[in-house]
């Protein structure tokens, strides 16, 4: 009688640990992870990019393309994931958010392209297969 109550018990106790750890496993918050691509399409000039999240500071360092390279990366969004990128080439530049929520429809999912031209720079969305002007050269 005594094994029986015990083996109760622990059965009881095996139920509640898994309610206990689904329960709390159900309040994780899940990250998407997102990419950011640049293209140097410019006409035989470098295209410098530099991008920089504030909260938490990361400075993802300047990276040089030469005509027709391209750099990406990628990163676990939450809510205090904001990068901002500078493209420069000569002495004009356009800085931007890239990781915004309307950016991010823009691209028609998790991986947003975007192409530097000598008019502009220029966004792709993924479900359209076309470019879209964003932003011009100051």
């Amino acid at each position: 009688m005594e094994r029986a109550t015990m083996a109760k018990l622990y059965c009881l106790a095996i139920v509640l640990v898994l309610a206990f750890g689904l329960s709390s496993s159900a309040r994780v918050r899940r990250t998407r992870k997102h990419y950011v691509k640049f293209i140097n399409n410019l006409n035989n000039k470098v295209l410098n990019v530099n991008c920089k999240n504030q909260n938490p500071y990361i400075d993802l360092n300047l990276q040089i393309l030469l005509p027709k390279q391209d750099y990406e990366f990628n990163y676990n969004a939450t809510r205090t994931m904001a990068f901002t990128c500078n493209l420069r080439h000569g002495f004009t530049s356009s800085d931007f958010g890239v990781s915004d929520k309307a950016t991010k429809r823009e691209c028609g999912g998790n991986h947003c392209i975007w192409k530097a031209e000598d008019t502009g720079v220029y966004l792709l969305n993924l479900i359209t297969k076309q470019y879209k002007f964003k932003y011009g050269w100051k």
